[in-house]
């Protein structure tokens, strides 16, 4: 696919260094302010957050952006995500309209919570069971055996009544 390994998964941090590797191969590194680094297994958004819990303060995307040596525009895709992401992150946010009626957000990080432990995460659940009562509840593999032929064959109304006719001599 990608002969020259750009897209290649990078570790999480390299010991001894304060540049932070993201999970997500779509997003760049950034520096870890030295308050923050225990947290360096977490994912940005995490780490952002308990650096804005230790500002004890409103804090702004300009200020993310110089911690972390980030672009001011991802400081606020940051923001955003945390005003969402309210099951690990405790906050309020307030915005200010300038003048040209574009908003400035803060936010004040009250908690940041631990990500749940596997054993209480839900496990994947399976298929959903067979019902009786539903239409359509037959083999899906001849049905998807029928749809590929009808939709492979320019006579497939043909071979519907053949089938009918055939099912209806016996």
């Amino acid at each position: 696919m990608c002969p020259d390994n750009t897209h290649a998964k990078k570790q999480h941090l390299i010991p001894g260094n304060d540049i932070h590797y993201p999970g997500q191969t779509n997003h760049d590194a950034c520096f870890i302010p030295v308050s923050v680094r225990q947290y360096s297994g977490e994912p940005l958004y995490i780490i952002v957050a308990h650096w804005c819990l230790l500002q004890q303060n409103w804090v702004q995307r300009n200020q993310i952006a110089e911690a972390f040596h980030i672009t001011a525009r991802r400081a606020s895709y940051l923001i955003a995500y945390l005003r969402s992401k309210t099951s690990r992150v405790v906050s309020i946010c307030r915005h200010q309209t300038l003048p040209n009626k574009a908003r400035r957000y803060e936010i004040y990080v009250i908690r940041v919570l631990d990500s749940p432990t596997p054993s209480t995460r839900r496990e994947k659940a399976g298929p959903p069971p067979v019902s009786k009562r539903r239409v359509g509840n037959g083999d899906r593999s001849m049905a998807n055996e029928l749809w590929n032929r009808l939709c492979s064959n320019r006579n497939a109304g043909k071979i519907l009544k053949k089938k009918e006719d055939e099912d209806d001599g016996t």
